[in-house]
């Protein structure tokens, strides 16, 4: 390609040698000169450390700079915003008197040059200020600003003793940290009280490089001259200041608000309103912490800022692409390649920090010895059989950038491309070639032409500067037109340098104490090649790849925490990958066989992952008595469901009421369900189940095949609907409830336990339900109390004429809603039941044919119309509900919220109040210790005789319910249940909410049992003795669908 021209310095451009920087005796290199520049101060040359790798820059975007203006060549940012501070309300008095340990000297006036001051007020209280002799050329020289920060210190720290504060001032810096406001008054505030002499109307500075406009002037302001430029705008971003700026970049929109007078502008302290800072006045703290604050507000100045130009841009686009194409191994049809090592040496920066080149510059060799062996450590195994890929290795690249035009012609970095060639700074030998008469030169040309070395910032300042300019006024000219072209020229090339060797290298080498090093790792983009790749891809695949780092570092967290800080006195956790998911998946594709598994690995007391929650799962008899039979003030139950209850049920029932109301309300119920109401029940259940098979479709002829699942929740709901709420309930069933009973059977989804807040369709539904059965309820109920009736057995009726303990009758919507929760409670356990009791029948046909022929022998060959009392003369059929629900239990998890700890007795373990505590009483149903061969389905093995009877039958000794031999009973406030601590058989639960309906279910299930029977026969369709899987995907467990059964109906 055709390269730019080379910019050669002019002539008048006098570099002159000077001492010695601080005095220091170290050695120096041959590219080491030390410089004075006119009046600036001295400076060590900055040189930079160890070589050290940083990831290279990848930008997805060409954000690097803005439009480089050659005019705009001095940065100076403006930040504006903010509240003027309160101005002081006492009279000035003059200056105060000297104070020697200070080096403070008094005076009537203020001074004629830049410098802090102390004040007192009227009651002889201290402050200072700082005074900036009103016309002053804006920027101050970077020394003058630098001294006064150093007086600010000490004036600040002088003022505070004068009034006995003993901590120091911090230095003005870019620390953050904040300054008391106390002791100093501002510019402005300082003329108002007269501390400084007025100059008359403030009518701003103007926009920087703006011109006069009627906005007012800013009332808070940064601005920042020269480096650090990304760190400055970040900083005010921060702080809320509006933002000016002139410089070789695209300037931003600009405020709504003038720049302040340069006298107010000053470089300290901390908190002054318009504050100006400078490399000069920059805090250098070794802080880890601090730093990474600064390279953030860094990271956000460069990305509102650095914009190359158009023209610039382009090329820089131009010359990365040309770089990248150089490393691709020919005929690879671009698929292999070589590295691109980035080079950067900076010499015009500080010394080193490896102490034996603390005086000098780090040797080039180390900069090319570590290139070379970076190439080798990525390619000696990428090779076609694992060994070196050398055709990758001669195309790799050393990308060099560099402020010494001698480090492109050493041999050390010989055969690097140079990242730029669009502007160069010219060595000596390149000037002498351009000009080779000398006479044009005077006695010092070999020492004063062209760079060698470094280019330090002296050296910005004095471009374009004649030699005749070096006098020690302490007045700055104004900057010629020239003198910003060539500082315009000097920066870009210093900014394309770098973001070309941001772009193109996938390694780069620089040194640690180089500024332009920390601009690459810490401003660019530390993440490097990887940032390149993931900018080129899609958004939907940077949003996987984001998903899956997140993931890995999720599940890394997650598995450090559960190898190295595992809590003795806590259960053990179950091991899990995945955060919050925890154990959630495989708990709810089969919870028995999770509980199983870890019971082998943890013993019966464990934690797993639920959801985020830490739930403790305490298995055996041991544990069952532990949580169903806690304390009221250990567990709680309203906790849990209560989300899942209320919006189903309603308010004011159940789990939305104090315990107390609730064990009220289950005994109401409870003293509904008499002898006399089951005597009652038995036929109409009988009925029901007769009618039904008789006018379905799915049961016309004398067989067929029927999905039994469905058919079974509809019986069982028009049997309890009829038997406990009446047939005016019943008869609404087939028009109107079924379907939104189904609709509220949705609202027990376990999503809902997270989500039942939400305005999801089936909770939309779900509600809708509610509020329409209620109000049938409540119409019902109204109308019953018209009709005042009286003889009725069913649960509404007793409810109706029932009274809390205070004496207030039950309220209609409460009798509503206990209504929804009975019939919805019940449903769930009595219909999976069924289902199975089914379903177990079709694989064993011999145990159904018993249970006819059990009613045949019992009840009568003519089966007369079945009773309640004829129920207990058939113990097979009592058996086969025993028996379904041991294997098949409708619930299998019961959990409970803890209130306070709760040690585990016989363990070292204390559950925490942030843990839920799970039972599963289905676990010791099918444990071998309590029932031999527990995982065969045997109706026979409740009797006595039987091999495979449970202890708890064998040593029952005639009691009239085997599940509660020798069981201790309580009064929980609803009557004396039995705690179920001593039996492996809870199908009901225990304790205070052991369900009150177990009676009424017995007596349903063992009536549709006995009536089915009675008409059908069962099979498996494929004549298998094989049951059809668990669906737990719901609270409740229930058969997979479809459920295929051959039937048959008897003669």
């Amino acid at each position: 390609m055709s390269h730019s021209k080379v910019v050669i310095t002019p002539p008048r451009i006098n570099l002159r040698r000077a001492k010695s920087y601080n005095h220091d005796r170290g050695p120096l290199s041959s590219t080491s000169s030390r410089f004075h520049f006119n009046h600036l101060v001295f400076s060590p040359p900055p040189s930079p450390g160890l070589p050290s790798l940083s990831p290279p820059a990848k930008k997805p975007t060409r954000r690097l700079f803005g439009t480089i203006r050659p005019l705009r060549a001095i940065l100076v940012l403006t930040w504006l915003f903010g509240e003027p501070a309160p101005a002081p309300t006492e009279p000035a008095k003059p200056v105060i008197t000297k104070e020697a340990d200070t080096g403070m000297v008094s005076q009537k006036g203020v001074p004629d040059f830049p410098t802090p001051i102390v004040v007192t007020d009227d009651r002889g209280r201290a402050k200072w200020t700082v005074f900036i002799p009103p016309g002053s050329e804006f920027p101050l020289a970077m020394n003058q600003y630098a001294d006064m920060c150093l007086k600010c210190r000490q004036v600040a720290q002088r003022t505070r003793h004068l009034r006995s504060h003993k901590h120091g001032l911090h230095q003005v810096s870019f620390g953050f940290s904040s300054d008391s406001a106390s002791d100093f008054v501002d510019v402005q505030e300082a003329e108002t009280a007269g501390y400084l002499p007025g100059v008359g109307e403030n009518n701003g500075g103007g926009p920087a490089g703006g011109s006069v406009s009627d906005k007012p002037v800013c009332k808070k302001s940064l601005t920042f001259t020269l480096m650090m430029l990304w760190v400055a705008y970040g900083l005010a971003e921060k702080e809320g200041r509006a933002f000016f700026y002139t410089s070789i970049f695209q300037p931003p929109p600009l405020p709504e608000c003038l720049a302040p007078p340069s006298h107010e502008r000053l470089p300290c302290p901390r908190h002054a309103r318009h504050l100006v800072a400078s490399a000069a006045t920059m805090d250098e703290s070794h802080d880890r912490a601090l730093r990474m604050t600064q390279f953030n507000l860094a990271r956000r100045g460069y990305e509102a800022l650095s914009r190359l130009n158009s023209d610039d841009a382009d090329y820089v686009d131009t010359r990365v692409r040309e770089l990248l194409a150089k490393r691709i191994v020919p005929k690879s049809r671009g698929q292999r390649s070589g590295l691109a090592v980035g080079v950067h040496v900076r010499r015009g920066d500080r010394h080193p920090l490896e102490y034996q080149y603390r005086h000098s510059y780090m040797p080039l060799n180390l900069y090319g010895d570590t290139a070379r062996e970076v190439v080798d450590a990525k390619l000696n195994h990428t090779g076609p059989l694992g060994g070196a890929d050398e055709a990758a290795k001669a195309q790799s690249i050393v990308v060099l950038a560099s402020d010494d035009p001698m480090a492109y012609e050493s041999a050390e970095l010989a055969g690097a491309s140079r990242a730029q060639e669009r502007i160069k700074l010219a060595s000596k030998q390149t000037i002498q070639k351009v000009n080779p008469d000398k006479s044009v030169m005077h006695k010092f040309v070999d020492e004063t032409f062209g760079w060698e070395g470094g280019f330090f910032a002296a050296m910005f300042w004095n471009l374009g500067v004649s030699t005749g300019s070096g006098s020690s006024s302490s007045t700055t000219p104004a900057p010629s037109a020239e003198t910003l072209r060539l500082r315009s020229l000097v920066g870009r090339a210093y900014m394309m340098d770098l973001a070309v060797l941001a772009d193109a290298s996938d390694v780069i080498v620089c040194t640690v104490s180089a500024v332009g090093c920390r601009l690459l790792a810490g401003n660019w983009d530390v993440a490097g090649p990887l940032a390149e790749g993931f900018s080129r891809l899609g958004l939907a695949s940077q949003i996987a790849v984001s998903f899956g780092g997140f993931l890995f570092l999720s599940v890394f967290l997650n598995v450090l925490s559960q190898v190295l800080f595992k809590d003795p006195n806590v259960p053990p956790v179950v091991f899990h990958w995945f955060p919050v998911v925890g154990s959630t998946i495989t708990y709810g594709m089969d919870p028995p066989r999770f509980f199983k598994e870890n019971k082998e690995k943890y013993g019966d007391c464990f934690t797993f992952i639920l959801l985020g929650k830490k739930t403790t799962v305490y298995l055996g008899v041991k544990g069952n008595d532990f949580i169903l039979n806690g304390k009221i003030r250990d567990v709680c139950a309203e906790e849990i469901y209560t989300v899942l209850t209320t919006p189903v049920f309603g308010k004011d029932v159940v789990y939305d009421c104090p315990n107390s109301k609730l064990m009220e309300q289950k005994k109401f119920m409870k003293i509904a369900l008499t002898t006399e109401a089951f005597r009652s029940y038995v036929p109409i259940i009988s009925d029901e189940v007769t009618s039904y098979f008789k006018r379905t479709p799915d049961f016309k002829g004398q067989s067929g095949v029927v999905n039994i699942c469905p058919k079974m929740a509809q019986i069982t709901i028009f049997t309890a609907s009829h038997a406990l709420q009446g047939k005016e309930i019943r008869d609404k069933f087939d028009v109107a409830l079924a379907d939104l009973y189904h609709d509220l059977d949705m609202g027990f989804s376990p999503i809902n336990f997270m989500l039942h807040w939400a305005p999801l369709p089936w909770n939309n539904r779900r509600d809708h339900a509610q509020r329409t059965v209620a109000k049938i309820y409540m119409d019902t109920i109204k109308s019953r109390r018209e009709r005042a009736e009286n003889d009725a057995l069913d649960m509404m009726h007793h409810l109706m004429g029932s009274t809390y303990k205070n004496g207030v009758p039950v309220p209609d919507h409460e009798i509503a809603h206990i209504m929804i929760a009975l019939l919805m409670a019940g449903q769930h356990s009595s219909s999976s039941t069924s289902s199975w009791i089914m379903l177990r029948l079709a694989a064993r046909p011999d145990i159904m044919e018993d249970l006819y022929q059990e009613q045949v022998k019992n009840l009568g060959a003519d089966l007369p119309p079945l009773q309640y009392e004829d129920l207990a003369k058939l113990p097979l059929n009592q058996a086969i509900i025993k028996e379904t629900l041991r294997l098949n239990a409708p619930i299998h998890s019961i959990m409970r919220a803890v209130k306070q700890p709760m040690p585990v007795p016989g363990t070292k373990f204390v559950i925490p109040t942030n843990h839920v505590l799970l039972a599963a009483p289905g676990v010791t149903g099918a444990d071998e210790q309590y029932f031999p061969q527990p995982d065969l389905w045997e109706p026979h093995r409740w009797f006595k005789d039987s091999p495979l009877a449970p202890s708890m039958v064998r040593n029952a000794q005639d009691q009239a319910n085997d599940e509660e031999a020798d069981d201790e009973k309580i009064d929980y406030g609803y009557g004396l249940v039995s705690k179920g601590s001593s039996s492996p058989y809870l199908p009901f639960g225990a304790g205070r909410h052991r369900c009150i309906g177990e009676h009424f279910a017995n007596v349903q299930l063992q009536t549709i049992v006995a009536m089915t029977v009675r008409l059908f026969k069962f099979r498996n369709v494929d004549g298998s003795n094989d049951v059809i899987g668990t669906d737990y995907a719901s609270l409740f467990s229930r058969p997979l669908e479809p459920a295929n059964i051959h039937w048959e109906k008897r003669d």
